[in-house]
């Protein structure tokens, strides 16, 4: 099958080199070249690496709709288009324009969670399970018709980098059987309950600080949901501190922090107990795992503590 390809990161790239090997992809649409360094040198996106490595043609535009991209796009008699993180909304122009159409692959069981970071709000919400969903383009963001999906249960340690080590080789073998079914012309697409659709949007730098008057729970979700990137994070002495790993207490290892420890609690307040790294929550503690202090390397809490001693009174977060 010959596919048309649209994509960007690390993640589209996984997918663009699978296809590659599958399929005959005879073109690549991604993003414009990003200024990175100290000398604001233009960095490739990853799907353009791979395409100037297999000679595959490769298109940047700044306009999806511009004629001269259209026609030769067309030129290039795709079967299908397939988009994976591609960054930008294609319109009709663009994804009626292949015989097959134009599938997606989104990480999560639609109609939950359309939009940006469904991987990441999935663990926030501390959703029992997610899944991925292949399904068509259409004029609304993530609401086309649902070709094949698959749920993906979750634990409450998973984090971020652990469910897409997950979806990225399912997902492809979900996308792979997708195009198998449309080459043969046996699909069975279903629309969406437009009654069930959640909406999820991009995490910034609000949505990642750490309030530590939330409970433990919602706090370790917001960490492992953000874990590797963009991190949560919280203040300490007036730095900026990212919080990479956390672990969820007993009732009795409360208990017992609280009879071994003379200090107020108070959310963001830290504790040293037994050389393990302890922060008051609204609900009463959460252990510090991993951290990474400002300008300094990725951390236990047990080094933490070594190498800034803490005292009474120290806390996380602006009280």
């Amino acid at each position: 099958m010959k596919i048309g390809f649209f994509g960007t990161p690390e993640i589209a790239a996984f997918y663009f080199k699978a296809l590659i090997q599958e399929h005959e992809v005879v073109f690549a649409v991604t993003g414009e070249d990003k200024p990175k360094g100290r000398h604001g040198s233009p960095a490739f996106s990853d799907v353009k690496k791979i395409a100037i490595e297999k000679n595959i043609p490769v298109f940047q535009p700044t306009e999806l709709a511009d004629d001269s991209l259209l026609r030769q796009i067309a030129g290039k008699n795709a079967d299908i288009f397939v988009v994976v993180a591609y960054g930008r909304i294609l319109p009709a122009k663009v994804y009626k324009m292949s015989p097959l159409r134009t599938i997606n692959v989104h990480p999560s069981l639609l109609p939950k969670y359309r939009g940006a970071a469904p991987i990441q709000w999935a663990l926030i919400n501390g959703e029992p399970e997610t899944g991925i969903t292949i399904q068509y383009i259409n004029e609304k963001l993530d609401s086309g018709d649902i070709l094949l999906q698959k749920k993906i249960p979750l634990n409450i340690e998973m984090t971020s980098a652990d469910l897409t080590a997950i979806v990225l080789p399912e997902g492809l073998a979900l996308l792979l059987e997708a195009l198998n079914q449309l080459a043969a012309g046996n699909a069975n697409p279903i629309k969406q309950n437009e009654a069930e659709a959640t909406f999820c949007g991009k995490i910034g730098r609000e949505t990642a600080c750490i309030d530590w008057k939330k409970n433990s729970e919602k706090i370790h979700n917001l960490v492992r949901g953000l874990n590797p990137k963009p991190a949560a994070w919280t203040e300490f002495n007036g730095k900026n501190i990212k919080i990479y790993k956390t672990k969820l207490l007993t009732a009795d290892s409360i208990d017992a922090i609280k009879e071994n420890i003379s200090m107020e609690l108070k959310p963001g307040y830290l504790a040293g107990y037994k050389k393990r790294l302890f922060v008051c929550t609204g609900n009463g503690f959460l252990e510090i795992l991993t951290l990474q202090p400002e300008t300094k390397k990725t951390m236990e809490g047990s080094s933490f503590m070594n190498g800034y001693r803490l005292s009474a009174g120290d806390s996380f977060g602006t009280l």
